[in-house]
């Protein structure tokens, strides 16, 4: 494996430089080692990789897609060299990010407790908020963001961190004595604590894309989350939010999550920042991290 991927490595320096003798000198190797690793490389997958002739050179259709399928793996070889280059270097300034209120609760405000242990000398300055902030011109280098329907500005690049399934669930005595769920649409005769504010034929639609029919009471409706989870603790009525919010609370029993089959359309979470940012800057030190975590 080892020598296939020296040779992949080889085959993409001859292919993006046209030339063994070009890519021989960017390698420092010979033009007949360069020639040699591409030889065993085309016998080994049994297809040809490159067309020669005295004039030029081209790629075959398998030499397209091995030279794709090698700079991807270079990318990544560089992002994994970059990122412990950058432990190493341990990076120093002040992170702004904003990012909304479910994420200010645990496991996922964990990420940014980890983020600053990797990197003490970071000073990070973290804004909580449910509104869609306008990123041009703010103090912000990052936001994290469950969509990005609203952004146009290619001045900014998107990165998408991870898709998160959402959950319904409320506490053990508000269940208690009400009639079994069969479909979401029976929901319609419970109440709901309404957090975040999207429309129940939104935030309930199947991962299928089916919409409920019926839509149930919001007996109370809120902004943040925290205060949410009490109305539901209380007994108030059901909630909906991201599963690694209540995973625990669920299986310690402290709720009960109502139709487990249901399967509703996941959340895509998005860094945002901006496309200028270089390789060490500290808006791509936070994103490349939460890439690398793992997500409860």
């Amino acid at each position: 494996m080892i020598d296939h991927l020296r040779a992949m490595a080889i085959f993409q320096s001859v292919a993006e430089l046209g030339s063994f003798r070009k890519a021989a000198q960017r390698l420092k190797l010979s033009p007949s080692v360069v020639s040699h690793h591409i030889a065993q490389l085309e016998g080994h997958l049994g297809l040809p990789l490159l067309y020669r002739s005295t004039r030029r050179m081209s790629l075959t259709d398998a030499g397209v897609d091995l030279l794709a399928a090698s700079q991807r793996m270079s990318a990544a070889a560089q992002e994994g060299l970059d990122a412990i280059n950058r432990r190493i270097a341990q990076p120093v300034g002040k992170l702004s990010i904003t990012t909304n209120a479910s994420m200010a609760h645990r496991p996922f405000s964990d990420l940014y407790a980890g983020f600053a242990r990797a990197y003490p000398k970071v000073q990070l300055s973290i804004h909580i908020t449910d509104e869609t902030l306008p990123l041009e011109g703010s103090e912000y280098d990052v936001a994290i963001r469950g969509r990005v329907t609203d952004l146009d500005d290619s001045s900014y690049k998107i990165r998408k961190l991870r898709s998160l399934e959402f959950c319904i669930f409320a506490s053990p005595d508000y269940v208690r004595g009400r009639p079994p769920l069969n479909d979401i649409d029976d929901l319609a005769d419970w109440d709901r604590i309404a957090y975040p504010a999207i429309p129940w034929t939104s935030i309930a639609s199947t991962a299928e894309g089916k919409a409920p029919s019926r839509t149930p009471r919001s007996v109370l409706s809120c902004d943040n989350y925290a205060m949410a989870r009490t109305f539901v603790e209380d007994g108030l009525g059901f909630m909906i939010e991201t599963y690694p919010l209540v995973a625990k609370d669920i299986q310690a029993g402290r709720l009960v999550q109502l139709l487990p089959k249901v399967r509703l359309r996941p959340v895509d979470v998005f860094a945002v920042y901006p496309a200028n940012s270089t390789r060490d800057s500290l808006a791509r030190v936070f994103v490349d991290y939460l890439l690398s975590q793992q997500w409860a």
